[in-house]
């Protein structure tokens, strides 16, 4: 398979790098040349810049997965990837433009291009929503007054095919009747302002709307789409919305009969309060499981509100099962599976120095296990003191416990070994 250009580039780079640091010299230069770019790259980059030499201006996507200029995308399941690159051309009817191009040999050439009326790309996408091979175009794209519509297209003739357009404010592929196609859902806003998701489906000639089905919140609110699966294995989408004083709600939606349906009683409606966590299958079963945090007692009136976070899985009837509680230190980096013994009594207290920060966990008063993320430059000789034990070294942080009357028969260092572990921040990529 082809390798990406800028791979190319770069280890072009770095090659003439080592060549230039030898002792050898030569008198006409030819040691401190670039090595050339492969024939079809050198082609690709000569189509590229006669775009640029006749008034085209990259137009990189701004937000999702796919945010560079040009992108290599095996398109057609071929094995070899198409380029596909991003322009505007400001003096056109059509500023937007997508071209692709193919290989040919030891070339490239131009196949297609895409045009269109907007003034930029906002996100972009590659799913195959037909079942013919060839991965579709799914483009998010915005107009002069910030109104967002999705496009959807088929290149897999010279001619591009338009299949869809349609305002949305979120959008998902995801094989929702588990016939082995992906379907799409489009979120958008319905004439209340109130968040609609719209269900696409191939019907064999064209990408036809299913159903429709109302969300909980308004459109404004909507955060973060998860696919995954109910307890039986049945295939759902994960939808947060989050309100503007910081709570959440989780709307589950399946399908059945053709159609989009929302998990009745389920996790839609209840509202909890968000604390930057999402839906996810977090004990490895398969089922993704929806976060519901649940303030432990507060240690002094008025103190800081620390939350267990039960993570509950729904099936299809939307019956519902908590199948793990953790508490996650954010800050500190790190999460605890709360064994089950530990009761409404437990209590959480958190401080944090120039050293690094702790919590502490209490049972009607008494301090049973405190938790360690050492971050200051002693933090090995502090994780090592006597009475503590080691949970993890690393390049930032050293985490380290210590277990008081061994305990108290809550917790001993074999589970608390087994239960503690890693987080780390999610990196966003933006939405589509």
């Amino acid at each position: 398979m082809r390798k990406n250009l800028m791979c190319r580039m770069l280890c072009a780079l770095l090659c003439a790098a080592l060549l230039s640091g030898c002792g050898a010299s030569s008198s006409d230069g030819t040691l401190y040349r670039l090595p050339k770019l492969p024939a079809e790259y050198e082609s690709l980059e000569t189509l590229i810049d006669a775009l640029i030499a006749g008034g085209a201006e990259y137009a990189a996507p701004t937000s999702g997965s796919n945010l560079q200029s040009v992108q290599m995308v095996d398109l057609d399941g071929d094995g070899e990837e198409e380029a596909l690159a991003f322009f505007r051309r400001q003096s056109d009817e059509r500023p937007m433009k997508i071209y692709v191009f193919r290989a040919a040999g030891e070339s490239y050439e131009q196949y297609c291009v895409i045009e269109g009326t907007s003034n930029s790309i906002y996100s972009i996408s590659y799913v195959d929503l037909n079942g013919d091979g060839w991965r579709e175009i799914l483009a998010g794209i915005r107009g002069d007054l910030d109104v967002q519509n999705l496009s959807v297209w088929s290149v897999a003739s010279p001619k591009p095919q338009q299949l869809l357009l349609t305002g949305y404010s979120r959008y998902a592929a995801h094989d929702m009747d588990e016939d082995g196609r992906q379907e799409l859902i489009v979120l958008r806003s319905d004439e209340e302002s109130s968040a609609v998701a719209d269900y696409y489906k191939w019907d064999g000639t064209e990408l036809a709307l299913g159903s429709s089905l109302r969300l909980t919140g308004p459109v404004a609110e909507l955060n973060r789409l998860t696919a995954g699966a109910l307890a039986g294995g049945e295939k759902a989408l994960y939808i947060t919305s989050v309100t503007e004083d910081g709570n959440a709600v989780t709307d589950i939606l399946t399908v059945s009969d053709g159609a989009l349906h929302g998990i009745a009683g389920g996790a839609s409606g209840e509202t909890v309060r968000f604390l930057d966590l999402f839906p996810s299958d977090v004990n490895g079963d398969g089922v993704t499981e929806v976060p519901e945090p649940t303030p432990f007692i507060c240690s002094e009136p008025g103190g800081t509100t620390y939350y267990r976070l039960r993570w509950r899985q729904y099936d299809a009837d939307g019956m519902s099962m908590v199948v793990r509680e953790t508490f996650q230190d954010t800050q500190g980096g790190w999460s605890l599976i709360l064994p089950e013994s530990w009761d409404e009594d437990v209590t959480v207290a958190r401080a944090s120095g120039a050293e690094g920060s702790n919590v502490t966990f209490s049972v009607r008063g008494e301090p049973f296990l405190t938790i360690f993320a050492f971050t200051g430059y002693n933090r090995t000789a502090l994780a090592s003191r006597s009475g503590r034990v080691t949970l993890s070294r690393q390049a930032e942080a050293t985490y380290a416990a210590e277990l008081r009357d061994e305990g108290m028969g809550l917790i001993d260092e074999q589970t608390l070994r087994e239960n503690f572990s890693l987080v780390s921040a999610e990196w966003a990529t933006g939405e589509n």
